[in-house]
């Protein structure tokens, strides 16, 4: 699933869970998935940002120095 997939799904379990009409086992069921999501997007982000900083530390340094 990609970043902005994963968003997309966030966004519609607090939907659902913001609504309130929701079984207790499916609100918890939601809310693990949501959990799930986050630590995947959290993931995401920061393999992005480290390979940001790689992009940047090479831009910086001449080649011959690395």
């Amino acid at each position: 699933m990609t970043f902005e997939q994963s968003l997309a799904r966030l966004d519609e379990i607090l939907e659902q869970l913001s609504n309130g009409d929701t079984t207790l086992e499916t609100s918890l069921s939601l809310y693990t998935e949501g959990a799930a999501l986050i630590e995947s997007c959290t993931k995401q982000l920061s393999e992005a940002k480290l390979k940001i900083e790689r992009l940047s530390l090479k831009k910086e340094v001449p080649e011959d120095e690395l």
